[in-house]
């Protein structure tokens, strides 16, 4: 039941892990982590170190893994005394610090197998259980004689599959450096992959064999990396509140601008529109006598003997109806006027019988300004 419960604890964290959340936590600690002076970096980077250990047949290579770089350390004998050997080892551990550091196990890469598959996305979150349900279809083994790992090369999202590379070592060969480690004292945190004097961050360990010892210097150094983690967050998130305050005050202030310059703007549009009309009025005042001196001139033109019935003044023209005893005249004198021109009755004069004086109608341009 307690395996059963673990595993579901570990298929939880993976799809955390692989899912938004935990990419975005991986972005976010990297940002941290750049943010870090360089000499901090320099110590977390060499607190993350591995103590590493190579079998080739007749020797034991102690070694370190920082970022990935294998460096050899020291070689002893397999068959020297096993209590010499041990205490050979620790003086090395303790002399390079790596006492408390993780301890890996690492394979020559000509001495497992790999294979690229190609998997559905979905099966991210368990591929520790799909692979093992797998192993033997796409390899020569069954899942209970090797020890096995993988990494992601590739995700498609449009097809909804992933490509990963898988690594398989015989679980006896395996067994046996690891019995041989254990004789010396030697508890291993993961088995990975030498290539090219470079790890490939893989561990072939099953969760359940893998071995957690949080020691002294290591929990304190938790501790303060975590202490530094929370105060990077407190700054972090203290940066964008006052980022974003001060961001809410500028959007207000270039409201309250943006406000006032609309209304500017509508004042001048106004002030736009009444100096143009009163151009206009102007302008055209210019253009045209007022009617005033329209009516002033022709009450000057007509003689004594002729009166109006109607007179009608628009913008370009003036009419004019009325009786007179000699119409013909009338032309003359109004084509005199300096307001108006081309003076022209409008159809034939005629009698009118009562008065006996002449009915006219005339029309005249309006040409001229007069004066105020």
């Amino acid at each position: 039941m307690a395996n059963a419960f673990q595993n579901k604890l570990q298929q939880l964290w993976a799809r955390i892990r692989t899912g938004p959340v935990g990419k975005f936590f991986h972005w976010w600690f990297d940002e941290l982590r750049q943010s870090l002076p360089a000499r901090w970096q320099q110590k977390l980077q060499h607190a993350l170190r591995r103590a590493t250990f190579v079998l080739t047949g007749d020797s034991l290579i102690v070694g370190v893994d920082e970022n990935r770089l294998q460096q050899s350390l020291d070689s002893f004998a397999v068959e020297q005394d096993i209590s010499l050997q041990k205490q050979q080892i620790f003086s090395v551990l303790e002399e390079h610090d790596l006492v408390e550091s993780p301890h890996f196990l690492l394979l020559e890469r000509n001495t497992i197998l790999s294979k690229e598959m190609t998997l559905p996305m979905a099966t991210e979150p368990n591929l520790q259980q799909v692979l093992t349900f797998e192993m033997d279809r796409q390899t020569p083994f069954r899942a209970s004689d090797v020890y096995f790992g993988w990494k992601i090369s590739k995700r498609n999202r449009e097809t909804g599959q992933i490509t990963l590379d898988i690594h398989v070592a015989p679980r006896r060969q395996v067994d046996k450096a690891m019995e041989y480690l254990r004789s010396l004292g030697l508890s291993l945190t993961g088995v990975d992959v030498l290539e090219d004097g470079k790890t490939m961050g893989l561990n072939l360990l099953p969760p359940a064999q893998r071995v957690r010892e949080v020691k002294r210097k290591t929990r304190m150094n938790l501790v303060l990396a975590g202490v530094a983690v929370l105060l990077l967050s407190v700054v972090m998130t203290q940066s964008l509140y006052l980022r974003s305050h001060q961001l809410a005050e500028l959007e207000a202030a270039i409201a309250e601008v943006r406000d006032e310059a609309r209304l500017v703007q509508t004042i001048k549009e106004q002030i736009a529109d009444t100096s143009e009309a009163a151009g206009f009025l102007t302008v055209r005042r210019a253009a045209s006598p007022l009617a005033i001196e329209l009516l002033a001139d022709i009450t000057r033109l007509l003689p004594e003997d002729t009166y109006l019935d109607r007179l009608v003044i628009n913008q370009t023209r003036v009419q004019m109806q009325g009786k007179s005893q000699n119409a013909q005249r009338l032309i003359e004198r109004v084509n005199q006027s300096e307001l108006l021109d081309d003076a022209a009755f409008r159809g034939s004069t005629r009698l009118d019988a009562r008065t006996g004086l002449e009915i006219f109608e005339i029309n005249a341009i309006i040409s001229g300004t007069g004066e105020s």
